[in-house]
Formats: C-alpha cells, structure tokens, sequence
C-alpha cells in the first residue's frame, strides 16, 4: 500500500488543476470579461455553460470515436485542444469566438480526465484505484479551492487576457509533460477495439447506471451549493468577506474530502464509499435546512458539504472504472468518460432544479430538495447492487 504512485500520475494531476482552474476562474472574471467585451453579465455567464457542455460531449463521445487510439496520443490532443481553446480565449475581442474556444477547451477537459483517470487506475492496479484517482481529481480540486477567490483577486490586478494566457502556458507545459515523461504502452488495450466498441460502452446498462447516480448525487449537492452564497447572505445573515471565508473553507475540504474518498475506496471498496458519501451529504443538506441561521454550524456544515461533495469524486469514478473491467475491458477511458459527463450534468441539473425550488418554494427549499435528489440516488444504488449481483 505505500508504493509510491508513478510520476506520469502528479503530470496528469497538474493538468487537472489547469482544466479545473480555467473552468472556476471564469466565475471569477465574468464582471471585468462583461466590461470589456461590451456584453451583459448573463451572455458572459454562457461561457461557463459552453466550458461544461464541451466537458459533457468531449468526455464520452470524442473517447468512443477515439478508442482505438493510443492512450498517449488521445490525451496529447485534449491538452492541445484545451490550450488552443484558452489562447483564443486570450485574443478574442468579442463574445462569439470566445464561446467556440470555450466549448473546444471543453471538449479536451472532457478527454482528458475520462482517459487520465483510467490510465492512472491502469498504472497502479484495482487495489489502489481510488487513491490514483483521488491523485489525478485532486488537481481538480485544488482548483476549486483557489479558482473562483484567486481569479477574482488577480482578475483585479491583471487584464483577464493575461489570465487565460497563463491557463494556455500551464496546458503547454502539461502537454510537454506528456509528452516526454508518459510511456508509450504498446500492448495497449485500446489498439484492439474501434469506434464500435466505444459507442455501445456509452449505451450499456449496467455502465449507464453508475454514471446515474453520479447525476443523482452531484445535482442534489450542487442544488444547494449553486445558490449557497444567497443563502450565507441572507439566511446566515454574515458579510461578504465571511462568505468568501467560507466558500474557501468549502474549497479546502473538498480537497482532504478528495483525498480520504480516494483511500476510503481502496480501504472498503468503492461500492461502501459512494454509499458513505450519499448518506452523508443527504443528512448535511437536512442538517442545513434546519441549521441555516447559525454561523457556527454554517461553517461546520459548509465544510462537510465540501469534503463529502468531492468524496465521492474517486469512489464513483472508481466504481464505474471498475463496473467496465467486467462489461467493457476494452473501453474503460469511454466508461470513465460516462462518469466525468455525469458530474458535469448533475451539477446542471441541479443548478435548475435549485433555481426552480427557489422560485417556487424560497430560499431553504434548496436544501431539503437536493437532500431529496441524493435520497433518490441512495435508492438507486441499492436497486443495482440487487439488480446486478
């Protein structure tokens, strides 16, 4: 169990927190982006939802038509294509190329961490999948932590296309990474499947169904986290400096929360890891609905939200791993590509129906209906344990 992980796992990593950090630092600059471009606040908030569209087709659907490529070659191009989207998104001048290269960055977020986080549980073996992963998402997460206060912060002291062209130079530096420190597998398992093959992996049940309750338990956290500053504000009643203390605690935890999910994993097995995780965060969603008003429990509960949110991260990106070493072998990269699109879903979905419980039931039904939507996956994932033993 102390192995130490293969170097090309921390490059992986390090690419991560590029993808991750161009994804929330967006949230961050969208004021300075709007002023400059001339645009409202909303149209530029569509760049956010183009990065995460890109994120949800790239993941399965350019990893199906690219099974037969070498694993190597395929995440080469998603770092180019996510360094080529950011460096136009660096000299655009106007909305409409913006949004294009924020969906082609996209699309090589997607890529990449659907096959880097199967190549990673490849290098070490199943009985350290969950840390590889916990590995490869904690770069991710890292930018979670620092991505939306740090870019607000340098958003105020340099021109936002500076920013994007130190998120291009990162993806250039991960690129040459791959490039001369990832070994070239020449019996890799992908040289013997095709297209075929990657496409009916994004269509088997039992594949579909992991990635399912990925959806279920990301929309109902994120049908809280999405409105959360709102909620800090005029529920918990505390300043804007408080919040963005404790957003950053959110951050923070979901870091060490990345970390233990990944050993818990490897520990107890993925299927006891995710159920850990959904049971926890629909008692911290309960817990926040009746608990709102109190800073002191605010700051406890916002940071087991965190922790247990990107908990689950390695668990059920293990599990759906590992569901396709018995149903898809040969596709594993198109199977993890399943999950990266259910993260990304959910947390769309979830933005919606918060919006929509918001309107029509207030502020706090946020919380006890994202508790309701993980309540839905717990249910779900104990109908397949059943369904397909």
């Amino acid at each position: 169990m102390n192995e130490r992980m293969p170097f090309v796992i921390y490059v992986f990593a390090l690419c991560a927190f590029a993808l991750g950090f161009t994804e929330f630092v967006t949230i961050g600059l969208v004021s300075n982006i709007s002023a400059d471009l001339h645009t409202s606040i909303s149209q530029v908030g569509t760049a956010v939802t183009a990065y995460a569209l890109g994120a949800v087709i790239g993941a399965p659907g350019l990893t199906a038509l690219a099974t037969r490529w070498p694993r190597k070659r395929l995440l080469l191009v998603a770092m180019g294509l996510f360094t080529l989207g950011n460096a136009i998104v660096s000299l655009s001048e106007a909305l409409t190329p913006m949004l294009i290269a924020r969906f082609t960055s996209g699309l090589g977020h997607g890529v990449f961490l659907a096959v880097a986080s199967s190549v990673a549980t490849q290098l070490v073996g199943r009985n350290r999948a969950g840390a590889a992963v916990a590995v490869v998402f904690g770069g991710l997460t890292l930018a979670l932590a620092l991505g939306v206060p740090l870019g607000t912060y340098l958003g105020s002291l340099l021109n936002w296309q500076v920013i994007f062209m130190a998120v291009a130079a990162s993806g250039a530096i991960g690129f040459m990474g791959l490039l001369f420190l990832m070994p070239t597998d020449h019996n890799d398992a992908s040289a013997q499947a095709n297209a075929m093959d990657g496409l009916k992996t994004m269509f088997n049940p039992r594949l579909l169904a992991g990635a399912g309750i990925t959806v279920l338990a990301y929309a109902g956290s994120f049908a809280l986290y999405t409105y959360i500053s709102p909620i800090l504000l005029q529920v918990t009643q505390v300043g804007e400096s408080t919040s963005s203390l404790l957003m950053l605690c959110y951050g923070i935890m979901a870091a060490i929360g990345n970390i233990w999910g990944g050993r818990l994993t490897d520990r107890k097995g993925a299927d006891y890891a995710v159920m850990v995780a959904l049971v926890g965060l629909a008692v911290v969603l309960l817990a926040i609905w009746v608990s709102a008003s109190s800073l002191v429990l605010m700051v406890l509960l916002v940071g087991l939200l965190g922790a247990l949110t990107y908990a689950a991260v390695p668990a059920l990106q293990a599990r759906v791993i590992g569901l396709s070493h018995d149903d898809a072998p040969q596709a594993s990269a198109v199977a993890a590509g399943l999950n990266i699109a259910g993260f990304n879903g959910g947390i769309a979905l979830g933005s919606i129906l918060g919006g929509i419980a918001l309107e029509s039931a207030g502020l706090m039904s946020t919380a006890w209906v994202g508790a309701a939507i993980v309540t839905l996956g717990i249910f779900w994932m104990l109908w397949q344990k059943y369904r397909f033993r």
